[in-house]
């Protein structure tokens, strides 16, 4: 048995635009816009592919898209997306709101997703309008996550009794005969309850899924706060692993970790962390910094990452305006750093900082690439790290400073590649990138 290549495991297991020229000349592009075949699991089992090129997963949750957005809305929603670089949408079929929402369960035509609220009974004019979103998605070459069991605390099927271990399996298997050509979807299995509640509605819902679908699209499951979907990784359904830490967003790196480090090995995404400018949370305000802090530790991690604002996925009046909130152009800023380069071929590895790895809040973190060719490391907080650069195999490496706010990058030097350096956040700054390349 190989071990896990990150040197941190045994830790994680016990606390379970200024733009550069570059991005200049690829700013405003759509990397997986031409993509329009199904996501699959690499061969090694540790990323996605589509249309046989790696697949940069860069989610944004949109629960309430298909219920309380207008379908011109949604559409506008998806184009806004799709130009900033976000790759998955997470949304709900049936949506009964969140904490200080009341709403009614049905779309904007006053369309309920069942007859009675019986799920053996969907109403076709409720799924067409799913129809069309996963049409208007698809043109930009975007996935749609979906979750048909619903959300926000398990309403559905802890308090509702919409979903049953006795109509489960007949809903699984006329959702998946419904959607079984179209390409850009993704399931999301689930209540948002602990993964061993309705473990039996679960796994009925999964088995319809795969008749009806002939098994033709991933799946994962979405559990509450503080669980990863690993509960399942034994089952064969389960073909990645989506994580929530909800509040407790310094979690995100340690959950990544851990379910990057299980056997079989399945990609894993940070699917829902702390929203930006989130109400409800006790370790609120959410702010960018957060929310950068969340998507480094998921990438560095070995994961995906999926970020929400609160004003979009409760589609609050200024939904418009918050798309082009900080945290989302710093995600844009992210994900064309990373593509930049052979991501896939990143591993964690801890064993880059002799010292200042901090913990929690102020967890730096770091991959390398498998060629040795290439570090990333990423500083949460402003005390000064000591980098050991022998991970780069060449004789010399070079080092950028990269702004994660902006974008900017500043040469940091060549450095002899049997050498540990010390290396810090510059003053005024939060946060930090370094990248570490072969000279």
């Amino acid at each position: 048995m190989k071990k896990c290549p990150v040197l941190i495991l045994e830790t994680v297991l016990l606390s379970l635009f200024l733009l550069t020229p570059y991005h200049r000349a690829n700013a405003g592009q759509k990397p997986e816009a031409a993509a329009s075949g199904r996501l699959a699991v690499s061969e090694n089992g540790r990323y996605f592919v589509r249309d046989g090129k790696p697949f940069f997963w860069l989610g944004d949750s949109a629960w309430s898209l298909l219920s309380l957005y207008t379908p011109q809305e949604a559409k506008e929603y998806l184009d806004h997306r799709s130009r900033q670089g976000f790759t998955v949408i997470h949304v709900m079929i049936p949506f009964n709101g969140g904490p200080g929402m009341d709403t009614s369960g049905s779309n904007r035509e006053g369309e309920l997703p069942f007859h009675d609220w019986n799920p053996l009974q969907p109403n076709e004019a409720y799924f067409r309008n799913l129809d069309a979103l996963v049409d208007a998605a698809q043109k930009n070459g975007q996935i749609l996550y979906i979750l048909p069991l619903g959300g926000s605390g398990g309403a559905f099927v802890d308090k509702l009794h919409v979903f049953t271990k006795q109509n489960a399996r007949t809903y699984g298997e006329w959702l998946g005969r419904r959607y079984k050509e179209k390409a850009n979807i993704v399931w999301m299995n689930g209540f948002d309850q602990p993964p061993w509640s309705y473990r039996d509605v679960a796994e009925e819902f999964a088995a319809g899924l795969r008749a009806g679908d002939g098994g033709a699209h991933l799946m994962s499951y979405a559990p509450i706060g503080a669980f990863s979907s690993s509960y399942f990784q034994n089952e064969p359904w389960l073909n990645f692993n989506h994580i929530q830490v909800w509040s407790e967003y310094w979690r995100a790196y340690s959950f990544v970790v851990a379910s990057y480090c299980r056997l079989p090995v399945k990609p894993v995404v940070m699917a829902e962390g702390a929203y930006e400018a989130g109400t409800e949370y006790p370790s609120g305000p959410i702010t960018p910094l957060i929310v950068r802090k969340q998507a480094y530790w998921s990438y560095l991690g070995g994961g995906f990452h999926t970020y929400g604002h609160n004003d979009v996925w409760r589609r609050n009046p200024s939904w418009k305006e918050s798309l082009d909130a900080p945290g989302a152009q710093q995600l844009g800023i992210l994900a064309r750093l990373l593509t930049s380069h052979a991501w896939w071929k990143l591993v964690p590895d801890q064993s880059v900082f002799v010292r200042g790895a901090s913990s929690d809040e102020t967890q730096n973190v770091a991959a390398r690439s498998t060629d040795g060719d290439l570090v990333i490391a990423y500083l949460a907080g402003t005390a000064p790290v000591w980098i050991d650069l022998h991970a780069i195999t060449a004789a010399a490496v070079r080092i950028t400073l990269v702004n994660p706010v902006t974008g900017e990058e500043t040469a940091a030097g060549v450095f002899p590649h049997d050498s540990v350096n010390q290396f810090a956040v510059p003053a005024g700054s939060e946060d930090a990138v370094l990248v570490l390349q072969a000279q």
